[in-house]
């Protein structure tokens, strides 16, 4: 009867031991959250702790929280926690942590080959957990509508920048003007495009009057802008 009822004590003592520890996570989570929030303006995110030192999990306060690394490109960051033993003794920890963030991904409603359009009726959203970058993927709705698909994808696809492309909006041997801008001039004339590209592509073009052969960039459908 002694050996159960120190054993159903012990129990519930690392029961409580555990409770409270769960409640100093969960604070820490909270306070690293906060930290993101008004430091760093990162809103919609939330924190998990993905390692905890020993000695911290019997740790009987937490005192502080300070970031130590921002979060990088997969959300993984560091934080440094201090926390205060029964014995009054208070000890630094790194902490590794992991952000999420709740957002509207956007997937393929049937499937596609590669270099389609994505048109507003090819695809649909749901709001998600996500711990990646929110450069992979597309930042709203508008900003999916006209790229092209790199590969095929099959339904239900969720599109991420890795596998989308703006569309080419001028090709190899199309006719184009060329516009040459300076801070007081600005000049027209007509050219043959010697390369194909998207906006914001560096490309050779070939001035029909001149014949003379530059490098520009493609500023909209069939205008390709160089400096002078």
């Amino acid at each position: 009867m002694v050996a159960r009822l120190c054993a159903l004590l012990a129990g519930l003592l690392l029961l409580a031991a555990g409770v409270a520890f769960g409640q100093e996570h969960t604070s820490v989570e909270r306070r690293l959250t906060e930290l993101l929030k008004n430091e760093y303006g990162r809103t919609g995110v939330y924190v998990k702790l993905e390692g905890v030192p020993a000695h911290l999990k019997q740790a009987a306060r937490i005192r502080s929280v300070r970031l130590h690394k921002v979060p990088d490109i997969n959300g993984k960051g560091l934080a440094i926690v201090e926390a205060e033993a029964e014995d009054g003794l208070v000890r630094a920890s790194y902490v590794p942590f992991k952000v999420f963030e709740t957002r509207a991904l956007f997937y393929t409603k049937r499937a596609m080959t590669r270099g389609s359009p994505i048109g507003i009726e090819d695809v649909d959203s749901k709001d998600s957990s996500v711990s990646h970058s929110e450069l992979i993927y597309p930042k709203d709705l508008e900003a999916l509508l006209g790229k092209v698909l790199k590969k095929d994808v099959a339904a239900g696809t969720v599109l991420t920048n890795t596998i989308l492309d703006s569309p080419q909006v001028i090709r190899k041997g199309e006719m184009v003007t060329i516009v040459g801008e300076s801070k007081l001039l600005s000049v027209r004339t007509k050219g043959k495009a010697e390369q194909a590209g998207r906006v914001g592509d560096r490309i050779r073009v070939r001035n029909i009057s001149s014949g003379r052969e530059v490098f520009g960039t493609v500023t909209e459908g069939r205008v390709i802008t160089v400096d002078f």
